[in-house]
């Protein structure tokens, strides 16, 4: 395990000092996907396909539709780089043990690659500064206790010995108790071949709580990369539910239900492998309110 107080002896860094709010990071958009005239389920509640005619399939308007479920989902965050060479273990059981598909109804996963180890031999390609302040805004709110890779932090709660036999069901039964406070109605829709809209509409289902704020991750699945340098020279590491892009948190409340954001798909992204995550905390609590996992929703819309 690689810690920050090991990186410090090697390397002068100041990280930003952003308010606890950073747990929902700095300012971007969002992204959608396409029509046909069918049904089907992707990951989380069922969604709802309304083709209209058109000339092909990126020019072919539409809205997809997701709906939360009833419990709480948890939201499972693993801090990773691929130059760190005990992260590759940690970055495996993601793709085994959070992405199955009964998994993915009731889990997001989302792999958050740090910058901080860039340094060492090896630039990991899906780090981002972004990713590291997201790191610590979860040690200034107290959701963990020390900053190291790699790092699983369920619903803003950090868990150590992720690998012990039991710990997802145990979650998972904790969880089918759990109502979730908060509903999600998410839409996403695609404007362009490469311009999205994402719909984001809250209900209240419980009266303890009255504000949040919500962001969104579009994450890619399938990645795979040759490591030519650092600690993982030599080794072809393969990732799932990476995040590439996340965006800025906005508020949401019984009074302001619903946000929408708006994002430019780059052409990098291998669309039909990326899948869709939205999160809705607690202002006052820092507490994961509901989420929603659609995987491969670019992919299924297009």
């Amino acid at each position: 395990m690689l810690t920050i107080a090991e990186f410090a002896k090697h390397r002068d860094v100041t990280f930003p000092r952003s308010p606890a709010n950073t747990l929902l990071n700095t300012t971007q958009q969002v992204e959608g996907g396409m029509t046909k005239g069918v049904n089907l389920t992707a990951g989380t509640g069922a969604l709802a396909l309304i083709g209209l005619s058109s000339g092909n399939a990126f020019a072919q308007q539409g809205t997809c539709n997701w709906t939360s479920p009833a419990e709480r989902m948890i939201v499972a965050e693993l801090y990773t780089s691929e130059g760190c060479s005990s992260c590759p273990p940690a970055d495996r059981w993601l793709s085994s043990q959070l992405t199955t598909p009964e998994r993915s109804s009731s889990i997001l996963a989302l792999s958050f690659h740090v910058d901080y180890w860039n340094y060492i031999g090896w630039e990991d390609p899906y780090s981002k500064r972004q990713f590291t302040e997201r790191q610590y805004a979860h040690k200034r709110a107290g959701n963990v206790s020390q900053i190291y890779t790699p790092q699983y932090v369920f619903s803003n709660r950090e868990v150590r010995r992720w690998g012990q036999a039991g710990v997802v069901p145990q979650r998972l039964t904790a969880m089918q108790q759990d109502k979730a406070p908060v509903g999600l109605q998410v839409s996403l829709e695609r404007k362009s071949a490469n311009q999205v809209e994402v719909k984001v509409k809250t209900q209240w289902l419980d009266e303890r709580y009255s504000s949040g704020r919500v962001f969104v991750a579009f994450y890619e699945d399938n990645l795979s990369q040759q490591v030519k340098a650092g600690e993982n020279r030599g080794e072809l590491l393969k990732h799932d539910r990476v995040v590439r892009h996340l965006s800025e948190a906005k508020k949401v409340s019984p009074a302001t239900q619903v946000q929408v954001f708006n994002y430019t798909l780059p052409a990098d992204w291998n669309q039909s492998n990326v899948g869709l995550g939205v999160i809705v905390e607690n202002n006052e609590s820092n507490t994961v309110l509901q989420a929603l996992n659609a995987p491969r929703a670019l992919g299924q819309c297009s």
